[in-house]
């Protein structure tokens, strides 16, 4: 992304020019501390990303108050560590807002907007160029099938040839986040532990890590080694009671047990 800086240790007059490029639109991304968190009233904006939760609600508001102008809508994203989350809550209670809790991208989310952007380079490769790779091409299609050739130069395009399975919960490395829901609502952890025990085995004790509540206490959330889904799996049979799979988003979670970092995403509209 074409982006500029913006800061307190930036003279006047170049804050100026870069303020006048960034309304021109010449480029699309400000990069800024809280220098630009008031008086920046640019229409357009329809993103703010907050890299940490600010200390007052006043500086929140102030912060997201760059997007959502003038009638518009807009959404604002606070990344925040686990020690950081009662700031959040403070901000919503102080502020009236509610954030959505949203997890670290699934491998399987980061792959498709890889492709999307792969697919959007090829538009701007011009036909003199092709010509140049027809040959190859049709070798591939040959030996691959037009739609294996064309998915195998995408990933290499996009980079993702390989997938590494990632926490939701904290975005640990080689783990995937699990969530096993009950039918009714359980108040002790031991519970979820024990039904584990009984179909995966004891071993699960050493698989099975940071498993918290469910909002509503409905089931639990934990993440399993990614080298262990499938076993897991191919052990684990639903019941009536209980049902075990794999998340494709974070789950709503028990405030007090939510695990690692994540962002919260709130709208704006007419500030």
């Amino acid at each position: 992304q074409d982006c500029q800086s913006l800061h307190g240790d930036i003279p006047q007059k170049q804050r100026e020019i870069t303020l006048k490029g960034f309304r021109n639109g010449s480029f699309k991304v400000l990069v800024a501390t809280n220098v630009a968190a008031r008086g920046l009233d640019i229409p357009e904006v329809d993103l703010v990303v907050q890299s940490s939760p600010p200390k007052d609600v006043e500086s929140y508001i102030h912060r997201s108050g760059r997007t959502g102008r003038a009638g518009r809508t807009g959404i604002c994203i606070c990344f925040y560590q686990r020690k950081e989350e009662y700031q959040l809550r403070h901000v919503e209670q102080k502020a009236g807002i509610t954030f959505k809790r949203v997890g670290v991208p699934t491998a399987t989310d980061i792959i498709k907007a890889s492709s999307k952007d792969a697919m959007r380079c090829l538009d701007s490769v011009p036909q003199t160029a092709i010509e140049y790779f027809r040959e190859s091409a049709q070798l591939l299609i040959k030996e691959k099938g037009p739609v294996n050739a064309l998915a195998a130069a995408l990933a290499h395009i996009s980079g993702a040839t390989s997938i590494e399975q990632r926490s939701l919960l904290n975005s640990d490395a080689g783990f995937v986040t699990m969530i096993l829901r009950c039918s009714e609502e359980i108040n002790n952890m031991s519970y979820a532990w024990r039904r584990l025990r009984e179909v995966l085995g004891d071993d699960v004790d050493r698989k099975v890590n940071r498993m918290c509540f469910l909002k509503g206490k409905m089931g639990v959330c934990f993440d399993v080694p990614a080298a262990d889904r499938q076993e897991i799996e191919a052990k684990w049979e639903d019941s009536k009671h209980w049902r075990l799979c794999v998340a494709t988003e974070l789950p709503e979670l028990v405030e007090s047990s939510r695990g690692g970092g994540g962002g919260g995403g709130g709208g704006g509209n007419g500030r």
